[in-house]
């Protein structure tokens, strides 16, 4: 059976993703061996699916319609840069985020209605955060540690995310290509 690679993200607003690609260039003119995230495809993962059957697609979309029903725009702080597993051992660089804990009780719901419908639950807590780039090579361990610790505390800005995406995601040699399955905008009135 035909599967595709799947997620569902809140969609960035184009001013914070600006605010990121200028952080990315910064990075960039201090340390080489990192492959950056373009900043037109940088997200906030609220959960990765991995290979969904296509008799799955339209199952994820009814959960993501009625969990959707009277939810408003989510805002965030984007603040502090880090990395994981740690800054010392960087492999993945991110922006930090400040979230209303009404998102993290959106992302249970929605961890558990697709846990009921046969997705693998999370092993780990949610950490909402947005990556940047992911380190290639071991030689630039030291440069992005120092970068990391700079603006570990820098504060992006306070923005809205509007749209939660189910999102196709083809794996290609230029990077991943996302393309919207469900594109769902919240209610400004919820």
């Amino acid at each position: 059976m035909e599967s595709i690679r799947t997620f569902i993200a809140l969609e960035l607003p184009a001013e914070l993703k600006a605010v990121l690609a200028r952080m990315q260039k910064t990075f960039m003119q201090s340390t080489a061996g990192v492959k950056w995230v373009r900043p037109e495809a940088i997200h906030l993962t609220l959960k990765f699916l991995g290979a969904t059957s296509m008799e799955k697609v339209d199952m994820v979309c009814g959960v993501l319609d009625h969990l959707t029903r009277d939810v408003a725009p989510f805002s965030f702080d984007a603040t502090g840069m880090g990395a994981f597993p740690n800054s010392r051992n960087p492999k993945v660089i991110w922006a930090g985020l400040q979230v209303e804990d009404r998102l993290k009780v959106f992302q249970e719901e929605l961890e558990t209605a697709l846990a009921d419908k046969g997705f693998a639950a999370e092993d780990r807590p949610f950490a909402p955060h947005l990556t940047l780039g992911r380190l290639k090579d071991g030689l630039a361990r030291k440069d992005i540690a120092g970068l990391i610790e700079r603006f570990s505390s820098e504060h992006f800005g306070r923005f809205e995310a509007d749209h939660v995406i189910f999102f196709k995601s083809e794996l290609k040699p230029s990077g991943p290509v996302y393309k919207a399955i469900k594109d769902i905008t919240l209610m400004k009135n919820a």
